[in-house]
């Protein structure tokens, strides 16, 4: 009986590494899982302090016994799980490795993983933020078998990078990002996971996550141990307090590119404008800066005085653009109403205009034609004096002998109040 229950976590892990080669299988990557040594080391002291700290429980054993220490070593075991509640967000698995419940011992972390929207994303939780679980195991094999998780806080999301790299093996290990909730937001304020498996999927890691030190109430139980009650009222004051978890980096750019992302989704799905005046743009900058002032104010209040100054006066100077907006608006439907009115007096004025412009191109017209005939009627008058008859022509220079016989005998004629 002790040689079964010593290589039954060995035929658990052999379970966990054929799960993980389908993982890797459907997925198309090969998921490296391995937990490194310098983790495993820091995990075990972390546990001998903890196990210190606590000493004894009502029984009058260890909290935490060389066989959770052992359990450092082992390898991670991945669980198929047939369906995933988080509140009113709801997904069922459609093959067999669509969701996965992975215990990392060595590292003491709690991963769901899932397809969602063709990505590969999780869910971290350590063993340390689970307050309670509780395994209702099914009557028959028709039943499915359902694990009730409870977390003091939120867990860690995590979705798959675009880029693979490779290990020192040069095998091909997929990525990791920080993102956002994707359960619509649930797993960041609902503290209870409930997940499905199959009929007899789970009662084997029982007596694994005891050793491991997860507090696991009884069957059907629903009311949580003493060292549960403990951890709650530990860190319940933190998991009350902060609804979001802080992202697991210390990049200030990644931080900025998530909360861009973050607003701008909020942005499309409000329908907001980019420029201009927009009241739910207005409203979503006004949130955030208030829970930066409100933020900002607990740890530094005069920092946090000379925010809310500054909050003050960008009011002020929105609310004297908004006054110059509407001013203008004002003037510009004015002087709208004004250019409409001229626009009607103009119309009729060029109307007028045009119709003198007619008048005048038709007496231009009787004026040219007049003169175009007169001009015809001098060139025909000068024609017709070019043509003369002989006769004409003979009586012309017989005037013109006769007046100078007529001039010469003037000259010669003397004057008879002279002679005498």
């Amino acid at each position: 009986g002790r040689g079964a229950r010593e290589a039954a976590p060995s035929r658990l892990g052999r379970r966990g590494e054929r799960r993980a080669r389908a993982l890797r299988s459907a997925w198309g990557l090969v998921v490296a899982r391995r937990a490194d040594r310098l983790s495993a080391v820091r995990h075990t002291s972390l546990l001998l302090s903890m196990g210190a700290s606590r000493g004894t429980d009502a029984g009058g054993t260890k909290a935490y016994d060389a066989a959770a220490l052992e359990q450092t070593d082992a390898k991670p075991s991945h669980i198929t799980v047939s369906r995933l509640t988080i509140g009113t967000w709801n997904l069922v698995a459609k093959h067999d490795e669509h969701i996965l419940l992975s215990f990392y011992w060595a590292e003491r972390k709690l991963v769901w993983e899932v397809l969602h929207l063709g990505v590969v994303r999780k869910m971290e939780a350590d063993f340390e933020d689970v307050i309670g679980t509780a395994l209702h195991p099914g009557a028959s094999a028709e039943e499915s078998e359902r694990l009730i998780v409870e977390l003091a806080r939120p867990p860690r999301f995590y979705r798959e990078a675009a880029t693979v790299t490779s290990d020192e093996d040069g095998a091909k290990t997929a990525s990791y990002v920080y993102t956002t909730d994707f359960t619509n937001g649930q797993a960041s304020q609902v503290s209870r996971h409930v997940l499905h498996f199959p009929f007899g999927t789970m009662s084997s890691y029982l007596g694994m996550m005891k050793r491991a030190g997860l507090p696991v109430l009884a069957d059907g139980s629903t009311q949580p141990s003493v060292e549960a009650g403990e951890r709650a009222r530990q860190l319940g004051t933190h998991a009350m307090s902060t609804r979001l978890r802080q992202p697991p980096t210390s990049s200030p750019r990644l931080d900025a590119i998530i909360l861009q992302e973050q607003l701008e989704r909020e942005m499309r799905d409000c329908q907001a404008r980019y420029t201009g005046i927009c009241p739910i743009r207005e409203r979503l900058y006004a949130a955030a800066l208030d829970e930066l002032t409100v933020a900002i104010g607990r740890d530094e209040p005069k920092r946090g005085g000379l925010l809310r100054r500054l909050t003050a006066e960008a009011r002020l100077t929105i609310d004297a653009y908004r006054s110059v907006y509407e001013q203008s608006l004002l003037f510009g439907s004015s002087k709208l109403s004004a250019a409409v009115r001229i626009r009607g007096d103009l119309k009729d004025r060029i109307a007028g205009l045009e119709s003198e412009i007619d008048d005048l191109k038709s007496q231009v017209r009787r004026l040219n034609e007049l003169c175009e005939s007169l001009a015809h009627r001098e060139e025909q008058k000068a024609k017709g004096y070019e043509v003369e008859s002989p006769d004409i022509t003979h009586l012309k220079e017989e005037q013109v002998q006769l007046q100078s016989l007529l001039e010469v005998l003037r000259l010669s004629k003397p004057d008879k109040g002279k002679s005498q």
